[in-house]
């Protein structure tokens, strides 16, 4: 348990969070699941033509 503890300590402290108490290490601990499952939905074989076009249109209040 304690050498999982430290993996953990450890890459937190790789992303800069070096001050984490107990609590904030078990958040991470979810957070990382929570990103590792929704990394693993996401499909690996689309190709290029399949993204969405993302465009955007101000609208004419926020023309000077």
């Amino acid at each position: 348990m304690a050498d999982a503890h430290d993996a953990l300590t450890q890459e937190a402290v790789r992303y800069g969070l070096t001050h984490l108490t107990a609590q904030h290490l078990a958040e991470f601990s979810k957070a990382r699941e929570a990103a590792a499952r929704f990394v693993s939905s996401l499909p690996r074989d689309l190709p290029v033509t399949a993204e969405p076009a993302h465009t955007f249109r101000a609208s004419q209040e926020a023309s000077p």
